[in-house]
């Protein structure tokens, strides 16, 4: 991930693609206008709006398969939690995915009696990603959280599922 891959580059996006929507309204505008059949006043302010709000979109339900077109092969999702906001009301009727949990198969080591730690990288949208360490006893069919005890596995955990099922 870049530097701009925060709120900062998607506000950053938003004002470059309403400054090019401004730009080719206006030249249409101005083009029309010369050709006898003038466009509406409304037209450039809507038409700025109507391209911030597709392009702000856009970005919202594209992130997560962006993100996972930049991983390396090897690295698997594991899991996805989607977000939904009052101030973005359109995510109750399709919610955007704006987590997401990896694992590197690759860096999993043996822990102690014959368990192994899997880092799960957890990455959400507009936020640093974190990693923290499970540990996986595939024999003995149980996790244990960082810094907790170990607890038979729940049924369908993903890491558990991901790292004893060989991949």
């Amino acid at each position: 991930m870049n530097q701009l891959s925060g709120v900062g580059g998607d506000l950053l996006g938003v004002f470059a693609v309403a400054i090019g929507a401004a730009a080719l309204l206006y030249a249409l505008t101005h083009a029309l206008r010369a050709a006898g059949r003038p466009l509406p006043g409304w037209v450039l302010p809507a038409g700025i709006g109507a391209s911030m709000l597709i392009y702000a979109t856009w970005n919202e339900y594209s992130w997560a398969s962006r993100v996972k077109a930049q991983l390396p092969e090897r690295v698997q999702v594991v899991s996805e939690g989607t977000g939904r906001s009052g101030l973005r009301p359109w995510t109750f009727l399709v919610a955007p995915t704006s987590r997401l949990a990896l694992i590197d198969p690759d860096a999993v080591r043996e822990g102690q009696d014959g368990a192994q730690i899997v880092p799960v990288i957890l990455v959400e949208r507009w936020k640093r990603s974190v990693t923290v360490e499970q540990g996986v006893d595939c024999a003995g069919g149980r996790t244990r959280a960082p810094n907790g005890d170990w607890q038979d596995a729940a049924a369908g955990d993903p890491a558990f599922a991901a790292i004893c099922s060989g991949g």
